[in-house]
């Protein structure tokens, strides 16, 4: 078996070192000369380990500011391969499968979400209402569009609230599955803002009150209604 080189040794002693927490996640890492000074190696070795662990979105340039922990350490933008599935099966697979994860997912919520999470999806919900109040016949179309933008931040943010390591993880498929069913023709022709705006706001409700039980009924419910108007 083939030895690793220096500059993959170091990549993973950076990437240990953002796993023990020198380097929190979100936080711009030190200059190349500092980082070199600190593991005893070449700005040359530096640069290699970091372009490795770019390429594997462990860390992520910004350019004229440096290089900074990814929010998400190691997380590819497809790390299912879902690119690759016909979309009319990954339509159905994705319902299905949100259809018996989610209802959990809600009841984990309700029981882990913090109050600056609850503020967060009150707001979303708040902003369906006005969008609903909003819309005028002549650019429904836009309307729809940042309605569906306040739906993928509500569903991912039901995700974050778990405080889930695994399903934080799963935001990426879950925007693709809104996302998905907000381009099929007969979803956007029977497009109903007031019933999104109130299956939205009850799924909140039953989150907010802390109660996993009634967050995973209503989140049952929700995923079934949500099916008939797809």
């Amino acid at each position: 078996m083939q030895s690793k080189t220096l500059s993959e040794n170091i990549a993973d002693r950076i990437k240990q070192r953002i796993i023990v927490g020198k380097y929190a996640v979100g936080t711009q890492l030190p200059n190349e000369q500092e980082l070199a000074d600190s593991l005893n190696v070449s700005r040359t070795t530096i640069r290699e380990a970091v372009k490795l662990l770019v390429s594997r979105r462990v860390l992520e340039i910004e350019r004229g500011k440096g290089t900074f922990v990814a929010a998400i350490p190691g997380l590819s933008e497809d790390p299912f391969g879902l690119e690759f599935v016909n979309e009319d099966i990954l339509k159905s697979n994705l319902s299905q499968f949100r259809s018996i994860i989610e209802p959990e997912v809600c009841a984990l919520a309700a029981a882990n979400a913090s109050s600056y999470q609850l503020d967060d999806m009150k707001h979303l919900v708040v902003r369906m209402n006005e969008i609903s109040c909003l819309v005028v016949e002549s650019s429904v179309d836009e309307w729809i569009d940042e309605f569906i933008d306040q739906e993928i931040a509500f569903h991912t943010l039901i995700y974050k609230m778990t405080h889930n390591v695994v399903f934080e993880r799963m935001t990426n498929i879950i925007s693709r599955s809104v996302i998905i069913n907000s381009t099929a023709l007969n979803y956007r022709q029977g497009f109903d803002f007031t019933k999104y705006t109130e299956l939205h706001t009850t799924l909140y409700e039953a989150i907010a009150s802390r109660d996993p039980e009634i967050a995973r009924k209503h989140g049952q419910e929700h995923m079934e209604t949500f099916k008939l108007f797809t």
